[in-house]
């Protein structure tokens, strides 16, 4: 069972829903949607394929990603999920400012790319999380307040890592490969491995990770070998 939305408004062609038991004051919810609204215009621009009407799911957790105090997903064809940690420090409001712009272009990267590119594969989920993290890392680059996301550092070694990955099953395990922690200590395996195949194809094709969000995996590891 689902929990109960507690409140849901329409701006313009988003819609904003409140879900769960934390009750996020005005100024929360001004922060989210004012920050929403403008990345999602902004994405908008460089993936014109984007759905023309978006959900916003926004919860309180605890489950998030360490180093950020949040996390998302996207589930196609039109729903990106936010869960934010209110208890951090700054509350909610520094986490949007330092975080949700980022996480929503990394989940609209994954709308549009999922819907045209199946992920059948461990190496789809490797390139598309790749190519999601250099858009994500782009936006963050130009934010005042916005961190490079540590899941798109990728070593100088980094080619061993696609070796590493290329030779796995293709249903290997993806939570432990992309985003658990390795026996050895490494976190993010394919996610870092990915960012830098995303580079190698980007810097090959002259095209940017936005404009190769429809590309198939065989083409962008092909040109990321070049």
């Amino acid at each position: 069972m689902g929990l109960p939305v507690v409140a849901a408004c329409k701006h313009r062609d988003v819609t904003f829903s409140y879900v769960g038991a934390y009750e996020f004051s005005r100024a929360e919810r001004r922060a989210i949607e004012g920050c929403a609204e403008a990345a999602i215009v902004e994405a908008r621009q460089a993936l014109p394929a984007l759905p023309l009407s978006l959900t916003i799911t926004v919860e309180a957790g605890k489950d998030v990603i360490p180093e950020t105090g949040e996390t998302a997903t996207a589930y196609p064809p039109s729903m990106v999920a936010w869960v934010v940690d209110p208890a951090r420090p700054g509350g909610v409001v520094a986490t949007v400012s330092a975080q949700l712009r980022g996480s929503l272009h990394h989940e609209l990267h994954h709308l549009v790319r999922d819907a045209a590119v199946p992920r059948r594969s461990l190496m789809d989920h490797v390139v598309a999380e790749g190519l999601a993290t250099a858009f994500e890392r782009d936006a963050a680059a130009s934010g005042a307040n916005m961190k490079l996301p540590p899941w798109g550092d990728y070593p100088a070694n980094a080619n061993t890592w696609v070796t590493e990955l290329e030779a796995l099953p293709p249903n290997a395990n993806v939570a432990t490969w992309l985003y658990g922690k390795h026996a050895d200590g490494r976190r993010w395996i394919g996610l870092r491995a990915g960012t830098y195949l995303a580079d190698r194809a980007a810097r090959a094709l002259k095209r940017t990770p936005a404009e190769l969000v429809v590309e198939s995996t065989a083409r962008l590891l092909e040109a990321a070998r070049a």
